[in-house]
């Protein structure tokens, strides 16, 4: 029955513990938990600025390629412009 006993005590031991740990962790456990939540909360504040900085930035970058689109099909149009008089002059 030694051995029982020393179960026994080892469950008792165990049992005492979890208690303990139970009794003092929940409080470390919820300041840690606020402390998470908080880090969490900034760390998607940050993220939410990031992104509407790059959406901004996105935007305008938009913008810049239609604009140099647009630029590009009108010295595409000079080009045949050009190309049409040197053809016309050349052939004379």
């Amino acid at each position: 029955m030694p051995e029982g006993g020393g179960i026994m005590k080892r469950i008792l031991a165990v049992l005492l513990l979890a208690i303990v740990i139970i009794g003092c962790g929940s409080k470390m456990a919820k300041q840690e938990t606020l402390d998470a939540l908080a880090e969490a909360r900034a760390a998607l504040d940050a993220a939410e600025a990031k992104i509407a900085g790059l959406e901004g930035e996105m935007r305008a970058l938009k913008d810049k390629k239609a604009e140099l689109e647009s630029e590009m099909t009108k010295l595409a149009q000079d080009i045949e412009m050009l190309q049409a008089k040197i053809d016309k002059h050349c052939k004379k």
